[in-house]
């Protein structure tokens, strides 16, 4: 390729002005044609402690990027003849008696996300632990209907495929995809040894809040996992394996791993995802076309790591992307695509990249003004010449977006340790103009609110918020609050939606919906003492009120 070596300098660059501004230690990028291995590109730290560096030979976690070798080993039992795509889980699993109140959920369901089945809370930390609790968590909405992402639905998936094979997952994907494509740093199952050279994972040190680049990154919690969601651990060098067989639509180095019927039936798109114009979901993968091409990708997150996978078909490339911590790699995938591009097509690189500074808030004013909160506060909101400040109770602190963020939203950090616990969010008129503002339970109102007065909400609410918390690594905590009328559950660690929260919805029973109530998210409360619920009972999980509120 013309001007590699030019292209992989500012790659290079671009992870420099990429890493200040996640919650990582490290990371590394490789890109391969289909062909061969083009080169690699690292920087930070596998371990701050030791001071050991990333290296193109460190191992990180992947994440969700294993569910579509999931989808390829069904595919192969599916042209074997021993599965159909279409065949009830609850057929192929009969010991699971899923609950099934709109119809028969299939493979081809679970594969594309479409079973109407909750996302998994991973308070169970098996498969088959997870697999017994989805029997208290029905669906929610017909199969098939909507898009829904769900862990819970490739535990399944995995499940599936150790009976039918009666071979543990981690040995199927060694044996059908690992070895055949010449992937020898990789593993498909997390256990103690993994980690003699895996990259340490880190996270921010707060798990009550949103991360703010200001906090201190910590050692994230270990894992232990060998289920068909998310279970692999790779490099970046042998990833790019993994690009070539896609690249070279389902044949290996020695041969096919996939037919070229099945390799069409796993990207062919299944349903659209939602808020992603012109992206679908085909068989654990997003496919699809953006301005930059037609593409073939997927990310994916364990706690403490975060990846993403993306392939360029018609430019003949792909790109893998290794973090060992959080933070979006959207930003630096796109200008990485286009720099390689520019190199194949020996055109004028694009401009050097860098991340908007976390005070950017170009359209600051509109947000300007002082606000009255419904508990007697007063809000003062300032634009400056670099973005937002306000006061609140007499102190006065920045505010920051994710630097990051494909889109900017109305949610911000407060910087300043008496406020960050919160985010402060403003809302919108019909007009679209900022005309309320909200920070844990207080609602504030802007001098241009003209909207509805708020309903006085059921005595019985007022136990329910609070922090509750669960050693569940991947969401410690979960918050609810009680504002202008209505009960609000937070994500501080798992967002578990574009917006980080949700209304609550009261069903019957006693249940809640976390949003729309077609959606399979159910939270209820008990254990009520001395006027305060002790127990929050999150999509079959339990988390714990804490002594924090």
């Amino acid at each position: 390729m013309p001007g590699l070596a030019e292209a992989f300098d500012r790659i290079g660059e671009a992870l420099e002005r990429h890493l200040p501004v996640t919650h990582a230690a490290g990371i590394a990028l490789a890109v391969t044609d289909a062909e061969e291995t083009l080169g690699a590109a690292v920087r930070g730290f596998a371990d701050v402690g030791s001071g050991t560096p990333v290296r193109p030979e460190t191992r990180f976690m992947i994440g969700s990027i294993s569910k579509s070798f999931a989808a390829m080993i069904v595919l192969q039992e599916v042209e074997a003849g021993r599965l159909d795509l279409h065949a009830s889980v609850s057929e192929l699993l009969p010991w699971l008696e899923l609950p099934e109140p709109f119809g028969p959920i299939t493979l081809h369901h679970l594969l594309t996300h479409t079973s109407g089945l909750a996302a998994g809370t991973e308070d169970a930390p098996t498969a088959l632990g997870a697999a017994l609790r989805m029997r208290e968590v029905p669906p929610t909405c017909p199969p098939g209907e909507r898009f829904w992402y769900s862990n819970d639905a490739y535990k399944l998936v995995g499940l599936v495929l150790e009976r039918v094979t009666g071979t543990p997952i981690h040995e199927l994907l060694h044996d059908r995809i690992f070895v055949p494509i010449g992937m020898s740093s990789t593993v498909g199952a997390i256990d103690d040894g993994v980690r003699t050279d895996l990259a340490t994972g880190y996270e921010p040190m707060f798990t009550d809040r949103a991360a703010q680049l200001g906090h201190p990154l910590v050692p994230a919690t270990f894992t232990v996992s060998n289920s068909a969601d998310g279970s692999i651990v790779s490099t970046v060098l042998d990833m790019t394996a993994y690009g070539r067989l896609i690249l070279n639509r389902g044949r290996g180095p020695n041969g096919r791993v996939l037919s070229e019927a099945m390799f069409e039936r796993l990207i062919t798109p299944v349903i659209d995802l939602p808020n992603e114009p012109g992206a679908a979901y085909a068989y654990g993968l997003d496919v699809g076309e953006d301005q930059l091409g037609r593409f073939i990708a997927h990310g994916g997150g364990m706690v403490g790591y975060t990846a993403m996978f993306a392939v360029q078909p018609d430019d003949g490339f792909a790109v893998v992307i290794m973090q060992n911590g959080g933070g979006s790699k959207y930003q630096l995938l796109m200008h990485t695509t286009q720099v390689l591009q520019a190199a194949l097509r020996g055109s004028a690189p694009p401009a050097p990249w860098a991340p908007a500074a976390p005070t950017a808030v170009p359209d600051a004013p509109a947000y300007a003004g002082a606000y009255t909160g419904d508990d007697g506060r007063t809000l003062e909101v300032r634009a400056t010449d670099d973005g937002l400040e306000i006061t609140l109770d007499e102190r006065t602190a920045r505010l920051e977006r994710d630097p990051l963020a494909e889109e900017p939203s109305d949610a911000f950090l407060v910087v300043h340790p008496d406020l960050d616990r919160f985010q402060l969010r403003f809302g919108r008129d019909a007009e679209g103009h900022v005309a309320e503002a909200f920070h844990g339970d207080t609602w504030f109102r802007g001098h241009a609110y003209a909207g509805p007065e708020p309903d006085e909400p059921p005595t019985a609410w007022r136990a329910f918020p609070g922090l509750y918390r669960n050693d569940d690594p991947w969401m410690p905590t979960l918050r609810v609050t009680l504002r202008k009328g209505r009960l609000t559950l937070s994500f501080p660690v798992e967002a578990g939606d574009e917006e980080g929260e949700a209304e609550l919805i009261p069903l019957d029973d006693g249940w809640f919906a976390a949003g729309e109530p077609r959606i399979p998210r159910r939270i209820r409360f008990d254990g009520i003492v001395d006027g305060r619920a002790t127990i929050a009972t999150f999509n079959g999980g339990r988390w714990f009120r804490s002594f924090e509120d």
